[in-house]
């Protein structure tokens, strides 16, 4: 966790999240950090289907068709976020951190879905993951710091070769 958010610092990439399922978790992690000052911008926490419709212009016609808890919607929350916050990076987070969603057999409780937008490209991702809703937090906020560093690093490796 702490190296991700020491890659962050010393790139000088500020990141907003905004969550659902995460509940604020993602941003009160990284607050955490020594390096939170350097980093964070903020989090919008949208975890009612109102602050998706009224506050991120997220529409009814997207979340009826997909679910709340869908990559098409957590795509679409950093797409109408990225008006409200601005920072280099952006990660958004939906899923189904215990029962009472949209959950399926296809999409059973422990599914999340995050984004991750860095130089004008989205990173999706999907994760089934199992035990009660602290540990699926942390094991979420494991995966989403391993993706934000493999995605700076790649991009930093891949611009090696644009020169």
């Amino acid at each position: 966790f702490n190296s991700c958010c020491k890659l962050l610092a010393k790139e000088k990439i500020k990141i907003a999240f905004f969550e659902s399922a995460s509940a604020g978790y993602l941003a009160y992690r990284f607050s955490l950090s020594p390096y939170s000052g350097d980093i964070l911008i903020g989090s919008l926490v949208s975890y009612d289907l109102r602050v998706k419709e009224n506050t991120l212009h997220i529409s009814e016609e997207l979340i009826e068709k997909y679910t709340a808890e869908s990559m098409q919607v957590t795509v679409e929350m950093i797409n109408k976020g990225k008006e409200l916050l601005h920072a280099d990076m952006y990660v958004a987070c939906t899923g189904l951190l215990k029962k009472g969603g949209s959950e399926t057999q296809e999409k059973p409780v422990g599914t999340f879905f995050y984004s991750i937008y860095y130089q004008n490209n989205f990173y999706n991702f999907r994760r089934v993951l199992k035990g009660p809703a602290f540990l699926k937090l942390r094991k979420l906020t494991y995966y989403i710091t391993q993706d934000i560093k493999f995605i700076i690093l790649d991009k930093k490796h891949l611009n090696l070769y644009k020169r």
